[in-house]
């Protein structure tokens, strides 16, 4: 079980004038060592450069090199990917390359932000997003919204949310959710998100969602307290803490523009999902030319297709589900387990008809052939269910059956650590 952490976590972001220079709107630092101590470093390599999280680098991000006689930066050699990062240093491995590279110049995109107060605490959030994933991952996130203490959208809960977009999406590995994701989680307040961080990760897993973000702020005198929330369905869950002056946000954190509305938290009941399959074999051919006749359906190209075929069984292939917009391929096995909540539910069932000569494929029908059907599902009551959709390529059938009944079982509780909580100090960022 991972343990509770209380950590004090002092960011410093800023350019350090006498390693690194700003140049316009990029970042140049230097290669300083190879780890494996080779003077000319070639595709696979490693090395230290002095671009780390002060000079805002993550984990992931991609660093362009230049001979270091390039002073206009005219002309990339190679590039490296940075595998471990540090205050003022990183780890990068050498990716691309058209020509040995040594201890040479390394660049990347300055990051930009619209408040100087609120990008410290952003950016140390966006690096806790980002360290536990391995550095080629893309990791998507949504970002949901930011509360006052009485659970209110106000002004200044709108800027947080710019602002945090504004630091995450600038770094090509962060990918954003958009709106894809279950209106059942905005029934958690971020506080409560201690108490139902698994129901929520479940329907990150669902959503295909790695982190959700969300955040709270309470105004103490002349300070403003912000609280911000990751939590992430593969890795820890955390709180980060930090403080700032409260005199330039007073007007917005007042302005309430969504005011609170409590919404039902539905329960989340788990979904087993099989898929049955129907081969037919084909008893003689007058039954074959019946199936011809009936797909072709006047079409003489499809007809002389079918009838080469010559076909003795027809099986669904491609199958596909849909269950709320999210898609369900079935291609490794027949059955699939997904949480669900109570409430309606949209399934959409698809599948094209092949055609085998024993376990020979030979064609498919094409997409205007294809077989489709949706249903809507209503679970009323916080019990685990069962859905069975037999697909049934024969003519004449109802292709697509859905049959839906509650499992009768034991299960076993999940109990998840809370969240680890870390406290922000801000500083001043990005000084040239």
């Amino acid at each position: 079980m991972r343990a509770i952490l209380a950590v004090i976590v002092c960011l410093s972001v800023f350019i350090s004038a006498n390693c690194i220079a700003a140049d316009n709107d990029l970042v140049v630092g230097q290669i300083t060592a190879s780890l494996e101590k080779k003077f000319k470093m070639l595709v696979g390599d490693k090395a230290f450069t002095n671009l780390g999280s002060r000079s805002g680098v993550i984990k992931g991000d991609i660093l362009t090199i230049y001979h270091r006689s390039d002073t206009n930066r005219a002309d990339p050699i190679g590039q490296c990917a940075v595998v471990e990062i540090y205050d003022s240093k990183s780890v990068c491995e050498i990716i691309t390359m058209n020509r040995e590279i040594g201890m040479d110049t390394v660049t990347i995109k300055k990051m930009v932000y619209d408040d100087a107060l609120l990008f410290p605490p952003i950016f140390a959030l966006l690096t806790k997003v980002v360290e536990p994933y391995s550095p080629e991952k893309k990791v998507v996130v949504y970002v949901h919204e930011f509360f006052d203490e009485n659970h209110n959208v106000t002004r200044f809960s709108e800027k947080i949310k710019r602002e945090v977009n504004k630091v995450f999406f600038q770094k090509k590995r962060m990918e954003s959710a958009g709106k894809a994701i279950s209106p059942a989680v905005f029934a958690y307040l971020p506080g409560e998100y201690n108490e139902y961080n698994k129901t929520i990760e479940d329907y990150l897993k669902r959503d295909r969602i790695d982190v959700i973000i969300a955040g709270t702020y309470r105004t103490v005198g002349d300070k403003l307290q912000l609280s911000f929330y990751k939590i992430d369905k593969n890795w820890e869950d955390i709180a980060l803490d930090t403080t700032i002056t409260a005199k330039p946000y007073a007007a917005m954190a007042t302005e309430v523009t969504v005011p609170y509305k409590e919404r039902k938290k539905e329960k989340t009941v788990t979904c087993d999902v099989l898929y049955k399959p129907v081969y037919h074999k084909t008893d003689s051919r007058d039954e074959r030319n019946s199936i011809i006749n009936y797909e072709t359906q006047n079409n003489p190209i499809l007809e002389y297709t079918l009838r080469r075929a010559e076909f003795n069984i027809i099986a669904p292939i491609d199958f596909t589900l849909h269950i709320d917009g999210n898609e369900i391929r079935f291609d490794k096995s027949q059955e699939y387990r997904l949480p669900l909540t109570t409430g309606n539910h949209e399934i959409t069932a698809s599948f094209k008809k092949g055609f085998y000569y024993n376990d020979t494929f030979l064609v498919a029908l094409s997409e205007p052939n294809m077989v489709k059907k949706t249903a809507m599902l209503s679970i009323d009551k916080p019990e685990d269910l069962v859905i069975e959709i037999e697909a049934n390529p024969l003519p004449r059938r109802e292709n697509i059956v859905f049959k839906m009944y509650r499992r009768v079982g034991r299960s076993t509780t999940v109990v998840k650590p809370v969240l680890r909580r870390e406290t922000l100090t801000p500083v001043e960022t990005f000084k040239d």
